[in-house]
């Protein structure tokens, strides 16, 4: 673990994600480097990298500890013509699933690499990232299997809505929201 507590936190939008493309590559990389889940290969994240990022509202904050880069956290506000609430089960009722492109924003991606696991990052990440929105709501989906990932978010006040599997090969994925 790292003896370091200072971190400095970056913000990027839309703009720079071609800057910093090969970072959150990379870091996914290290911290998926052991998965046998096939989404979590390179090409298939530069995938979702790429979607999330070609989005004009994209917005990504990425800590460093001295220069190394820590981890981040990225998403975008949910479209009118989102499909993220169209396979959760139960389904949702109209007027929680409804989107005016200002009302919640999806948290797609969190991450820390392994020396700062367990010190707080991702927690002061996270908390960064959602200080500046003006979003009611946030939402991520995360994985069901992976109940200590799951449990830290609920200690962050995040609340369980419904599962999904949103894409042909996902896992089946908690939805989960917390009110900003």
């Amino acid at each position: 673990m790292t003896t370091h507590t200072e971190l400095e936190l970056r913000h990027y939008g839309h703009e720079e994600a071609g800057a910093i493309r090969e970072l959150l590559l990379d870091i996914h990389d290290e911290v998926y480097e052991a998965s046998d889940d096939p989404l979590a290969g390179r090409d298939a994240f530069a995938k979702f990298v790429d979607h999330w990022s070609a989005n004009e509202v994209f917005a990504c904050g990425v800590a460093y500890d001295q220069e190394q880069p820590v981890g981040y956290a990225y998403g975008a506000p949910l479209s009118p013509s989102t499909t993220w609430w169209a396979k959760v089960t139960p389904p949702l009722p109209d007027d929680f699933t409804a989107e005016t492109g200002a009302r919640t924003f999806a948290l797609s991606e969190l991450m820390v690499r392994t020396p700062w696991r367990g010190t707080g990052a991702a927690r002061r990440i996270h908390d960064d990232l959602l200080a500046s929105r003006k979003e009611q709501r946030a939402t991520l989906l995360v994985h069901k299997d992976h109940v200590k990932v799951r449990a830290l978010y609920e200690s962050w006040g995040y609340e369980t809505v419904g599962e999904a599997v949103p894409f042909d090969g996902a896992p089946l994925l908690c939805a989960m929201v917390l009110s900003l």
